[in-house]
């Protein structure tokens, strides 16, 4: 939800470096909100589009292809204060592997379909499933409308029709879609979807252990979290992404997008990714 009278920020804090193998780095903590009699209703979750972030560029050490414009972006917004906590590169493009399935499985259910195969799908990050809907609903079209639907700034669909998981998206929309599920969707699309995110299992449906970044770095400090993570490779390298729902009452969406080098290992670039994410949930105070 976007409020105008929350006022813009006016500064930025940048954080130390992140020392991390694969550079992750040059992440920006967000002012303190404005003082209470500076508004005169409590604020509604915002978008972190909204404020204007400029955080340091990433060192150059992996180019990552020309349709995208970083190997890490991250946003995570506090939904009681209304207001971005932390931010690097929000308005980051990432092709969004299994995230996509998020806007597969809201047009599925307001399109009548029942909540079972959605939640198998979010749970066990099913391809199988996300395809079938994928071609069932519209394809491509399922990423347009959305996009125009949630005034998405940089979601769009792949230019191959087929590869869903090509969707490009950047951290900042992907905190709008939840903001949506949690705020503005309809009781039982949101009941569903929050249903398959709380049951994201182990290992998804093709062996993949996704418990990597969000999962394990919060079960780790016993945060309660719902969860959608998302995995592909190679042809924007190796691709890994944490996002979710933490804390009581969902208060943080916490996105964290990266790409990889080719030539890192999965096991290495995800317990990086889970470093990072833990760093990031202590920082925040998640």
């Amino acid at each position: 939800m976007r409020n105008p009278s929350i006022p813009l920020l006016t500064a930025l804090a940048v954080v130390a470096a992140v020392a991390l193998a694969i550079g992750l780095a040059g992440l920006v903590t967000a002012p303190p909100p404005a003082p209470a009699d500076a508004r005169t209703t409590p604020a509604p979750a915002t978008t972190p589009r909204d404020r204007p972030l400029a955080p340091e560029p990433l060192p150059g050490r992996f180019d990552p292809p020309p349709a995208l414009s970083g190997r890490l972006g991250v946003a995570v917004l506090d939904r009681s204060e209304g207001r971005l906590v932390l931010a690097h590169r929000p308005d980051a493009e990432f092709t969004s592997a299994s995230l996509v399935k998020l806007l597969i499985a809201l047009e599925a259910l307001e399109r009548g379909e029942p909540g079972r195969r959605v939640v198998t799908m979010l749970a066990r990050s099913d391809d199988p499933i996300a395809s079938a809907l994928w071609t069932e609903y519209g394809g491509t079209g399922i990423v347009t409308r959305w996009a125009q639907r949630l005034a998405l700034t940089a979601t769009r669909p792949a230019e191959d029709p087929g590869r869903w998981g090509d969707t490009v998206v950047t951290p900042d929309d992907v905190v709008r879609v939840y903001e949506y599920v949690l705020e503005e969707a309809p009781d039982r699309t949101r009941e569903v979807i929050l249903a398959g995110l709380r049951s994201a299992t182990t290992y998804g449906a093709d062996g993949f252990d996704q418990s990597f970044g969000i999962p394990d770095a919060a079960a780790a400090a016993g945060i309660p979290r719902a969860v959608k993570q998302g995995w592909s490779c190679c042809r924007f390298g190796r691709v890994l992404h944490t996002t979710g729902l933490l804390g009581a009452d969902a208060r943080f969406v916490v996105v964290v997008l990266t790409a990889n080098p080719e030539t890192e290992s999965w096991t290495g670039a995800a317990r990086r990714l889970t470093t990072l994410t833990a760093r990031i949930l202590r920082r925040t105070g998640v």
